[in-house]
This record gives C-alpha cells, structure tokens and sequence, in this order.
C-alpha cells in the first residue's frame, strides 16, 4: 500500500539514506524528515556500499564522519570508485573536533557538511533542496 502522494499520482517521495551509528541522530532525523522523505537507515558505510551496491537509489546521502567498520570518509572514496552519482550526493554530519584529518579531507571534497548539532529546519531545507535536484551537495551553499 503506498503513501497519499502516491496513491494520488503526485510525485514520489524522494529516498533519503542516512550513515549514522547513533540511534538518537537517526530517530531525531527520521521524525524531522520522515513525513516528506522516505528515510532508509543504516549503521555504518560497509551496510550503505551494500545497499547502492545492490542497487537502491538515494536522492540524498547523509552521512555521519565517525563509524565503525567503515567511515564515512572510506565510503565516500568507495562511492567514488563504485558510484560516482552517489557520492556527489552525500552531505556529511560531523560532531567531532576538526582535526587535520577532517580539515585536509574536507579541504579536497566539495561536499557539503553538517556540524551536529545541526539547526533541524537548515537539515530539512537542505534535504528538499537536494531531493528536488536543486543543487547536488558537492555544490556549496
């Protein structure tokens, strides 16, 4: 049984795959987006190169920095090799100190970052932005 919007024919719900180990980020980031975003959440980077390796299809990546197994830093060099589309598409959420590895990372990429705590009504207009193709997030803002 699908949503209203899809029942009517109105446009799909853009997917929406959140990287975050954190249980309260991705409850807290399901119920901000949940209502206009189908929202697919995974724990680490290995679990999120599965599912676009398998061939999901996310309008927009949000992904934490800091995660076991893999980070989100490995996956977006992963995403490159495998799925270049996607890895254009990740916004990166980071709640950790800048260190030389984040700053010389991030000095390289031209994706877009999230310092947790984020404001939630920018994380929303910025996912509806992204999800509508209004500017990928290796576009700053």
């Amino acid at each position: 049984m699908g949503t209203t919007a899809e029942q009517g024919g109105s446009a799909r719900r853009s997917r929406v795959l959140l990287v975050d180990d954190e249980p309260f980020i991705v409850t807290s980031i399901r119920r901000l987006l949940g209502n206009e975003h189908e929202v697919i959440a995974v724990s680490n980077g290995l679990e999120a190169l599965a599912a676009v390796e398998a061939g999901a299809r996310f309008d927009v990546v949000l992904c934490d920095v800091r995660m076991p197994g893999m980070n989100g830093f490995e996956l977006y060099e992963r995403l490159l090799e495998t799925a270049p589309e996607v890895a254009k598409r990740i916004v990166f959420l980071t709640g950790v100190a800048f260190t030389s590895e984040v700053r010389a990372f991030f000095a390289r990429v031209e994706n877009l970052l999230l310092e947790k705590p984020y404001d939630p009504s920018e994380l929303r207009a910025l996912v509806r932005r992204l999800a509508t193709g209004k500017r990928d997030a290796s576009q700053k803002l």
